[in-house]
């Protein structure tokens, strides 16, 4: 997608019929995907502004070159209505055909900034109100504060040249994305936002918790004239679905953080405990983190709350000993999981959504469909390697490498030669002595973490190795790869020795 003249977008608004705006527009900017539909009010917006930069005396073409006219960063919600980017700056403008306040513009200016910053630019932002030709602008300190015409007529004459590429290049989703426990500290600033889905879920979410705790606390006073809220007598139960890279456990971490209770929660970690961990049990003190195994030794009386992630790991009896305690406490039970992500034939034939249900009739379920963590392309190349519902037959992909060796020696090599170049080895560890057979092909670098290690983690580039023994067919092998492949935010490698079956459907795929 290319910056266009904001004074030809603003004439063919003007007078392109309206069914034909979407169109108009797809051809200066040569988007991939055309808009669908540029509505009447988002075409009028952007001629007023055009209006009100001309009867201000603006005249440089300079000053409306190189503008990009309803960009989406690629996988990500957010949404700038008009964005120029220039040598050293970035100017975002956003429309607005009527007044919706000050602590709404702030709170869209402040994400939008967030968002422009790893352009590494200095960042302008603001908000142009059509209906009154009202100007705001977010300030250095955070605040929104309306300004005059002539303060963005300043900033349009003052940037340099016009970046003339495609702005996609200049976006990279791995820069907009935290992981709890890989960017820890970042997490525990606050240095991220939630896309639309992910808030909406949040606030379903602690609706439900305030008004049982309103209804709860009301009962206390007059239990004769309180009628339980609309779910009945049951504490919130919230399942959450979906796949790797989708935001489960950013949801999650972020639920248990926000929290609005006087006391602290339970985030319940089906895997093992890393350092990001140990970081956020350091960090804060509104949520402490316990690992699934020896949860039944755990007194989670003393919590307001419990989450668990990656919940389809949980053994029937751990699950049995949070639903009954939630139950009996009254404790709201949030449970994040994904159907895909299981390590062993225990996990996949248990039945979590079943055994919940059987338990707590009312729960509420959700499912987060759309990817965030990992990029199209690898996500594409990923469902086709495995042969998953709507994969394509091939992927042309630069975030794939495979790499061939002769044997265990010289995959070690070359494993270590892309460590180097910062990918994360994730081994084909076992932990399940029944399916050794599967993969008796040993290669193990210290230090380096199986599948089960890195339950929950992200790396922006992982690499894994597959010997003579490894086959797609065997449904342990499938789910201990998909695994590590779903770690990676970015790029993936994949070293087969001595399996050239292997090789021939990897580089089929590619």
């Amino acid at each position: 997608m290319k910056p266009v003249n904001l004074l030809v977008l603003a004439q063919g608004f003007l007078s392109a019929p309206q069914d034909l705006l979407g169109a108009f527009e797809a051809q200066l900017s040569e988007r991939e995907e055309p808009l669908g539909v540029v509505k009447p009010h988002e075409a009028d917006s952007v001629a007023r502004l055009v209006r009100a930069l001309w009867d201000s005396g603006v005249r440089r073409a300079s000053c409306f070159e190189g503008f990009v006219f309803s960009f989406r960063i690629p996988q990500i919600s957010s949404e700038f209505d008009l964005l120029k980017i220039a040598d050293g700056y970035v100017i975002n403008i956003e429309l607005k055909s009527q007044d919706v306040g000050i602590r709404r513009i702030r709170e869209q200016l402040t994400r939008n900034r967030y968002y422009l910053s790893p352009l590494e630019r200095v960042v302008y932002t603001f908000t142009f109100v059509s209906s009154t030709g009202r100007l705001y602008e977010l300030s250095e300190g955070g605040e929104a504060r309306e300004v005059g015409i002539d303060c963005l007529v300043n900033v349009l004459q003052n940037v340099g040249d016009a970046y003339e590429g495609q702005v996609e290049d200049l976006f990279r989703v791995r820069n907009y994305l935290v992981s709890p426990l890989n960017d820890s500290q970042k997490f525990l600033d606050g240095h991220y936002f939630l896309t639309n889905h992910q808030s909406q879920i949040k606030a379903s979410f602690l609706r439900a918790c305030a008004e049982r705790e309103r209804w709860t606390s009301e009962k206390r006073c007059a239990p004769e004239k309180r009628r339980a809220p609309a779910g009945g007598d049951d504490t919130p139960l919230y399942i959450v679905y979906g796949d790797a890279g989708t935001g489960k456990s950013l949801l999650l971490y972020d639920l248990a953080r926000s929290w609005r209770g006087t006391g602290q929660v339970c985030v319940v970690h089906c895997g093992v405990l890393c350092d990001g961990h140990k970081v956020l049990n350091e960090g804060q003190e509104r949520f402490r983190i316990v690992s699934a195994k020896g949860l039944e030794r755990v007194d989670l009386e003393g919590f307001e709350a419990l989450f668990v992630d990656e919940a389809q790991r949980m053994w029937p009896s751990q699950l049995k000993y949070v639903v009954d305690m939630a139950a009996t406490n009254h404790m709201p039970l949030y449970l994040s999981l994904d159907r895909r992500q299981v390590l062993s034939r225990r996990e996949e034939t248990f039945d979590v959504e079943k055994a919940v249900h059987d338990a707590h009739q009312s729960a509420s379920i959700w499912e987060l469909s759309h990817r965030i963590r990992t990029n199209r392309e690898l996500a594409d190349f990923i469902r086709a390697l495995f042969g998953l519902r709507g994969a394509e037959r091939f992927v042309r992909t630069s975030h794939v490498k495979a790499a061939s060796a002769t044997d265990v020696r010289m995959a070690r090599e070359l494993i270590e030669a892309f460590r180097a170049e910062g990918y994360q080895f994730i081994s084909l560890g076992m932990q399940d002595v029944a399916e050794a057979d599967a993969l008796a092909d040993k290669l193990s670098i210290p230090e380096s973490p199986d599948p089960y290690a890195v339950i929950g983690q992200e790396f922006d580039r992982v690499v894994m190795a597959m010997g003579p023994r490894f086959s797609l067919s065997a449904q342990h092998c499938r789910q201990l790869l998909y695994q590590g492949l779903t770690r990676a935010r970015s790029e993936v490698a994949l070293v087969v020795y001595g399996n050239e079956p292997l090789l021939r459907k990897l580089l089929g795929k590619l």
